[in-house]
């Protein structure tokens, strides 16, 4: 009876199989366990071949929403956000210009017109202040949301939205250019713990300027032709499309020339300009005067852009107004506004009646200045 050969196992050329397997005698090799999970790995995932320095890599898609188109265009997968924020945030925008516009002071009027009856709807209404003083407010944001969804309907409240959008889309795309354009800016050490200086801060601020002023002279034609959208409410008419910009731009042509593309241009610079320096001092001061620790500097950020929009929300009321003066609404004629001159004159005019801040709070609008308040013997319920 013959003795059966030796068992002999053929040693792995893996590295890292090699040095992890137990040796039982002179003849036999018996794998260990992190020898199996690296050869269960490689079952898994192939291996690639080496890749020379210097090529570019694409992004293969992981499943989900998620594609090869999506992954190799970053621009396409923020427009979609943007989109999709506007979407969300649009009819809230929407209810803000129809504030801003002040369309409850119609009823102050008296007009006695079928076209304005509907504001009669919406009426001031007594209520108490947070401290407990008595008081006129204006509707809340959600019965301007209410009454709109009444008259138009679902759809009603999306008036203007694809102007509005195509703003946004214009005014980030032509930033984001130019400041490609400008070219890289200063490396930053990751491991740096000095306190940022001004110097950074103003090139910061300068670059951040330049770039967002273009976007700016871009986009305003849209977003004059989105405000002109919404105030189409007031008055009923149809002559600006939400979707049909060439309607658009031909009735803002025939009426106002290159110029109606423009109007509420400076304002509306000024205030996008007055935010971004206001927030970046405001972040560089705080990051000097208090620990600038990262899990801090988000709350800097949002403290800093608070203040700014609160310093420069008067600006935007005055870029509504001026869009839709003078432009063939009902809303931006007599008897239902001023007509004027120029936006330092609405800065002005608005300013004296104290309605530069009118639109600035969703809630609690309590009435300040004199315009607004219905006339002596009209009953206002209460809230």
């Amino acid at each position: 009876m013959t003795t059966p050969p030796p068992v002999s196992a053929v040693k792995s050329t893996d590295p890292l199989a090699s040095n992890d397997d137990v040796s039982v005698d002179n003849h036999v090799s018996i794998p260990s366990v992190s020898s199996l999970l690296h050869s269960a790995e490689r079952l898994v995932a192939p291996i690639q071949t080496p890749i020379a320095a210097g090529t570019a890599v694409q992004q293969q898609p992981t499943g989900g929403f998620t594609s090869t188109f999506n992954s190799a265009n970053p621009t396409f997968a923020v427009l979609k956000a943007t989109a999709l924020q506007q979407a969300f945030g649009h009819p809230m925008a929407y209810a803000r210009a129809l504030m801003q516009v002040n369309i409850v002071e119609l009823q102050t009027l008296n007009l006695n017109l079928l076209v304005f009856r509907w504001v009669m709807r919406l009426p001031p209404y007594r209520g108490k202040t947070l401290l407990g003083k008595e008081a006129i407010f204006y509707p809340n944001v959600f019965r301007y949301l209410r009454y709109i969804y009444n008259i138009d309907g679902f759809t009603g409240l999306y008036r203007g939205f694809g102007c509005a959008v195509l703003s946004k889309m214009v005014c980030w795309y032509t930033t984001t250019k130019v400041d490609e354009l400008l070219g890289p800016v200063e490396p930053v050490v990751p491991n740096d713990q000095t306190k940022p200086t001004w110097d950074k801060c103003i090139k910061k601020t300068l670059r951040e300027v330049r770039c967002q002023s273009w976007g700016i002279l871009v986009s305003h034609p849209f977003q004059v032709m989105a405000i002109r959208c919404m105030g189409q409410f007031i008055g009923r008419e149809t002559n600006y499309s939400s979707i049909n910009i060439f309607q658009n731009i031909q009735e803002i042509y025939n009426r106002q020339g290159i110029g109606g593309f423009f109007v509420g241009l400076i304002p509306r610079w000024i205030l996008e300009i007055a935010t971004i320096v206001i927030s970046n001092m405001l972040i560089q001061m705080l990051k000097s005067q208090l620990p600038s620790q990262s899990e801090m500097v988000p709350l800097y950020e949002y403290m800093a852009a608070f203040v700014a929009q609160t310093a420069t929300y008067p600006l935007s009321v005055v870029t509504t107004v001026t869009a839709i003066n003078r432009s063939g609404l009902r809303a931006g004629m007599l008897p239902i506004t001023p007509i004027y001159t120029s936006w330092q004159d609405a800065y002005t005019q608005l300013g004296k009646t104290e309605q530069l801040k009118r639109g600035s709070s969703f809630f609690n609008r309590a009435v300040f200045g004199t315009l607004g308040i219905p006339v002596p013997g009209t009953p206002i319920p209460n809230a």
